[in-house]
């Protein structure tokens, strides 16, 4: 029989973009907040995607004036305390890994600085005519877009692939999100970046929910507790994704230590060495404080004596180190093969499933149960190499809509342990 599943036919618009990647909700909901805080480039982003207050609320938490006043500290604070780090890097290309929808391009290339946004395609095909609405000519040829998968390495190669010199890669709010399969894949994939170029990778994420506590907590005091699970539950409910735990993501407690020693051995297994730079050394004056209490501004700048941003170099291709097993995340070429029995829809999923190739699975399998009566779907994952939670996702969105339900099976250990490690293994493989 002949395979119905036709890539290059395939076609996947906005909606399918969205529904496969809502976590991009939450990059609009930190460009609110930024532009609350004073910054007059995100308020001018606000304007161009039409963004208001709404932003800030889910289906089960609404924001108010204390946590938006929190919110935008956080970002103010992330925001140009990495800008700063980065200008410290004399000449480079700065790769933002995610770029959601902050105004980046327009510090970068104001200081002489090429830059590359790059994120989910659903979060370019909105920031990037945004933005270029405020670039002139000539600083839009210094900046460029990309739709990529952080995991996925030729993504990133290809959206690179004019790049000279050194780069600062700069990655805010990511890593929360990952399992350390994917945390890995995208270790190994920034230290491929650097041995090729040279430069750094900073990061806020690895004690971002530390500064998270330590911000609201020099603020709120005894409150701070509800107001932190009111916000991390309004993040997870936006972006439809959990935050998770992983050995390079430091969760709150009184002592990081172990847990901060413990995410550089897993940078030294890919390859990678760190620095922390503490924050209160580094962050500029912010605009946000001219919001606060001369006693709350003080408390906050002693919390964040003890918050650090990292900042990742490589090892150098010629030094020994220890390999992690990323579940077999490498690049794997990805098709579907599909029939039709009756009432019944076959898959073959081959090679990754990720936030680049998950929709145009939704795409083709809402075409084909519009055209068709399907009632059941098999899976079979004997060939699937790694999925993602878009790829979850989107076989959560098929088996919701499958009268006698679906199933998965032949779905081999790396993929076993993703499923295990999210918790789809009791929705995807309980049935007979």
């Amino acid at each position: 029989m002949d395979n119905l599943f036709d890539l290059d036919e395939i076609q996947v618009d906005a909606d399918l973009l969205e529904r496969a990647n809502p976590i991009f909700n939450t990059a609009k909901m930190t460009l609110y907040q930024l532009a609350a805080s004073g910054d007059e480039d995100s308020a001018l982003m606000v304007e161009k995607l039409g963004l208001n207050e709404e932003t800030q609320n889910s289906f089960t938490t609404t924001s108010d004036a204390v946590k938006l006043l929190i919110e935008s500290l956080l970002m103010d604070m992330r925001y140009h305390t990495i800008e700063k780090l980065a200008m410290d890097e004399g000449d480079f290309t700065e790769i933002d890994l995610p770029c959601g929808y902050l105004p980046k391009a327009l510090r970068y290339v104001r200081a002489g600085h090429r830059f590359i946004g790059l994120d989910l395609p659903a979060t370019i095909q909105e920031v990037e005519p945004a933005m270029n609405a405020l670039l002139d000519e000539g600083q839009k040829k210094m900046v460029k877009f990309a739709g990529v998968d952080a995991t996925n390495y030729e993504s990133l190669r290809s959206a690179i692939a004019d790049v000279e010199g050194k780069v600062v890669i700069t990655t805010e709010g990511l890593m929360v999100y990952f399992n350390d399969s994917e945390i890995g894949a995208l270790c190994d994939n920034v230290k491929r970046i650097l041995d090729e170029h040279g430069g750094c990778w900073l990061t806020i994420d690895p004690e971002w929910l530390m500064a998270y506590t330590l911000i609201v907590k020099a603020i709120l005091g005894d409150k701070a507790l509800e107001a932190l699970a009111s916000m991390q539950k309004r993040a997870e409910d936006k972006s439809d994704v959990g935050v998770k735990g992983s050995s390079l993501v430091v969760f709150p407690k009184e002592d990081i230590r172990e847990d901060i020693k413990k995410a550089m051995e897993f940078l030294a297994k890919h390859g990678l060495k760190a620095e922390r730079m503490i924050v209160a050394e580094h962050m500029p004056e912010l605009k946000v404080f001219k919001k606060l209490k001369p006693e709350q501004v003080s408390a906050v700048k002693e919390a964040m004596k003890l918050n650090a941003y990292w900042k990742i170099t490589s090892m150098g291709a010629t030094e020994a180190r220890e390999e992690i097993d990323t579940g077999d995340i490498a690049e794997k070429n990805f098709d579907v093969d599909a029939q039709i029995a009756g009432d019944k829809l076959f898959l073959s999923l081959i090679g990754r499933i990720d936030s680049l190739t998950a929709p145009k699975i939704l795409s083709f399998y809402e075409k084909t149960a519009k055209e068709n009566d399907i009632k059941a779907v098999h899976v079979n994952c004997e060939k699937l190499q790694y999925i993602s939670s878009a790829g979850l996702r989107v076989l959560l969105i098929m088996k919701k809509n499958i009268k006698e339900g679906m199933v998965l099976d032949n779905v081999c250990p790396e993929v076993m342990e993703i499923l295990k490690t999210t918790g789809f293994d009791s929705i995807f493989l309980g049935e007979d």
